[in-house]
């Protein structure tokens, strides 16, 4: 007989910061303005404690952004947790020559100040468990943020930004 999966342990954590420049540019319809081109990863870890089933776990989307203001997203693919075990995925997000307006300036201000550039990356996505069909129905909302201060310096060894960072699953 099957029985309800226990929910899964979400955990992330970043992973780096590959690149992050501010530039001169211009928009789509020629205007100057500070451009954004950055590359980062998130390591996004599952714990399945079922010891029968698989965790399904449809696209998360990452967005990252600077006070109210996103400039990068991705859409990931679909993943899968193999049942009893733990699982470890580095999801990838950036973007490339991004117009940055008025925020470019302030953003190259608080970067080259000693106190970093404060950043904002939420992650959400939904998992199931598919059991039986749809017999038991086992639906998971996963949210979380990471509060990520980036610095002005590069670390040639790890081959990251340097940065402070503090990651939480909100549900």
């Amino acid at each position: 007989m099957a029985s309800k999966p226990p929910p899964p342990k979400i955990s992330i954590k970043m992973a780096g910061v590959h690149q992050f420049g501010i530039g001169e540019g211009v928009d789509g319809t020629g205007v100057a303005t500070k451009t954004l081109t950055c590359n980062c990863s998130i390591d996004l870890i599952i714990d399945n404690k079922s010891k029968l089933f698989g965790l399904h776990i449809h696209p998360p989307i990452i967005e990252m952004s600077f006070g109210r203001f996103p400039f990068a997203s991705s859409h990931g693919r679909k993943l899968y947790a193999a049942s009893q075990g733990s699982s470890l995925f580095q999801l990838s997000f950036g973007t490339k020559n991004r117009p940055m307006y008025g925020a470019g300036r302030n953003m190259q201000d608080l970067l080259a100040s000693r106190k970093g550039l404060p950043l904002i990356i939420r992650m959400s996505f939904r998992s199931n468990y598919r059991v039986v069909g749809d017999l038991i129905k086992s639906n998971f909302l996963h949210r979380s943020e990471c509060f990520l201060f980036l610095h002005r310096n590069y670390d040639k060894r790890h081959a990251t930004q340097v940065y402070n960072s503090t990651c939480a699953v909100t549900s």
